[in-house]
């Protein structure tokens, strides 16, 4: 049910690009892998809609990582772009695990392995993402485990100073 929801929000809410498929190559973080498109063979960097995960080399870095590895690479998805490519020359979109229609961003806010980056997160899916990372923060999971834990967005305005 709640990937029916997801899919619905994010396809009516997203209009700037198709939906792609493609067999994931690289995780290079929680929220950054590298797809093979099927359409074309060329690979592309997407950067996960909506939510950010701790960087490598902060608590919980490795783990989230790990979850997107073991969740994503070698497997088909569907890459649903929710932004044109910016500077950065990398797509921002949804994923969904074909076969299993796992939703990344669900499976990392309800581990506890990310937060909804409220400065992007914008499109109605957002709301469910926030009530599964209120969710997860009152289940102690993942980096809520920690009684402050600090968002990448911080934690990389600190790294920088």
């Amino acid at each position: 049910m709640r990937l029916l929801i997801f899919i619905c929000i994010f396809i009516l809410n997203v209009t700037q690009a198709l939906a792609w498929t493609g067999e994931v190559v690289g995780v290079h973080d929680g929220d950054s892998i590298t797809v093979r498109r099927a359409d074309t063979g060329k690979t592309a960097k997407v950067r996960i809609y909506g939510v950010d995960c701790p960087e490598l080399g902060q608590p919980y870095g490795d783990k989230a990582r790990d979850l997107t590895a073991r969740v994503l690479l070698g497997k088909t998805v569907q890459v649903i772009p929710a932004q044109k490519a910016r500077s950065y020359k990398r797509v921002v979109g949804g994923i969904v695990l074909l076969g299993d229609m796992l939703v990344l961003q669900d499976a990392l806010v309800s581990s506890g392995l990310a937060w909804v980056d409220d400065r992007y997160c914008k499109l109605a899916v957002c709301d469910l993402w926030r009530l599964h990372q209120r969710e997860a923060r009152a289940a102690g999971r993942g980096l809520w485990k920690n009684k402050n834990p600090v968002p990448p967005w911080t934690w990389r305005r600190m790294k920088h100073k």
